[in-house]
């Protein structure tokens, strides 16, 4: 592997390019075809294998956070998706009800990877206490789910090291797997190159869950600990592969990409080998068979290179790389990645309930109460993104009480 100082840009762009071509492809026998994919001209759905797991899957999954349509995860399953990912907070439950209702429904539990993700509740219990909790907490998502155990159980939303190593949640995880409640256990980060290595170091996580997208082109240092990762045996679950999706918040009005930018995007993460799947958060009919159809053919278009090779889109995206580094500049001592998070859910995502309960989770002081009595934002942002329009926009929702908690 190359020295990060050796990466450069054009090889984050091309090389990814050159490995579509070599990527394995596995034909799955039980996959339902839909008649609006021509299976004989694009191919069969490439596949991989998660990690260590033995695990072979489809490189596009399901994220079913922002989805509340039952039909969209039944579609989902005939067109060939085999990951469905879901989180015990995902609309306070009820979107882990839909998943394992919808399973139940159609009879497919041995025919499809379950993955759900468990917080830990509070960093200041004692381990025994934080684990009793994260049990439970588990217990609650297999109820909900009407199944006696997930293919992978994520610690969720681990961002920095000292939660990476928190004894409670990770003796849990162990005595879950131990138990059968989980066959594989993972975390997942925001924070990706800190926590990553850090569960490089543990050699306890079977996945990871990390961000990655094509904002995030230009850091070879991201790159090569997730690809280190890779190498280590973890397998790679890739979130935030749109950066935020089709809608690009303005200071008045929402702008809209392309259509071509969607695929191109999730192909420029699954051209990277070290990833075994995406788990893109559509929530619509159309978006669902615009994601799938890269499953068969990682080439790209030449509408989709031309998109690519716009040096405007990661100012544009003004994605939150959840690096922390602005951290500094508040003099109050505000969580700016988790708000640039609500952010995202409530304006990209329309996702109000998940943007309340980012909200929520975040520390009395250190939310958008921090933000009151500030005439204008010292928060620069190192890469793109304009945090300061970003905080007084979510604090217009919560006074109009689209994000009251």
């Amino acid at each position: 592997m190359k020295k990060q100082s050796e990466w450069n840009r054009r090889e984050f762009i091309v090389k990814p390019i050159l490995w579509a071509g070599a990527a394995s492809v596995l034909r799955g026998t039980d996959l339902l075809r839909a008649n609006s994919l021509n299976e004989t001209a694009a191919g069969p759905v490439l596949q991989r294998t998660l990690g260590k797991t033995g695990l072979v899957m489809p490189v596009v999954g399901m994220g079913v956070m922002n989805a509340d349509v039952p039909g969209l995860l039944r579609r989902a399953y005939e067109i060939g998706i085999r990951h469905f990912d879901t989180a015990a907070g995902y609309q306070q439950g009820r979107n882990e009800e839909m998943v394992g209702q919808v399973v139940k429904e159609m009879g497919i539990r041995d025919k499809v990877t379950i993955a759900t993700k468990q917080p830990a509740r509070s960093r200041s219990q004692n381990t025994a206490e934080a684990k009793k909790r994260f049990v439970e907490g588990v217990e609650g998502s297999l109820q909900r789910l009407q199944m006696d155990h997930v293919d992978v159980l994520f610690h969720h939303g681990v961002d920095s090291v000292d939660d990476a190593r928190a004894e409670g949640p990770l003796e849990a995880l162990q005595s879950l797997k131990r138990d059968g409640k989980t066959r594989f256990v993972g975390i997942s980060t925001h924070k990706t190159q800190d926590v990553v290595n850090e569960a490089i170091r543990l050699n306890l996580f079977d996945v990871v869950l990390v961000t990655l997208n094509y904002t995030m082109a230009h850091d070879a240092g991201i790159l090569s600990t997730i690809e280190r990762a890779a190498k280590s045996g973890i397998g790679i679950i890739a979130m935030k592969t749109q950066a935020g999706g089709t809608v690009r918040p303005d200071a008045k009005l929402p702008k809209m990409l392309p259509p071509v930018s969607q695929t191109a995007l999730l192909k420029w993460v699954l051209n990277h080998e070290f990833v075994t799947a995406a788990i893109p958060g559509f929530s619509t009919y159309e978006h669902l068979e615009q994601d799938f159809s890269v499953a068969r053919n990682l080439a790209y278009t030449d509408e989709e290179e031309r998109f690519l090779a716009d040096k405007t889109f990661s100012a544009q995206a003004e994605f939150c790389q959840q690096c922390g580094e602005c951290k500094e500049d508040c003099p109050k001592h505000a969580d700016i990645p988790a708000l640039m998070r609500s952010h995202m859910y409530a304006v990209q995502y329309g996702n109000n309930g998940m943007a309340r309960e980012t909200l929520a989770s975040v520390a009395a002081g250190r939310g958008l109460d921090a933000c009151d009595g500030c005439e204008s934002c010292a928060v620069a942002c190192r890469n793109s993104v304009q945090v300061g329009r970003k905080i007084a926009h979510l604090k217009a929702l919560a006074r109009n009480n689209v994000l009251s908690c």
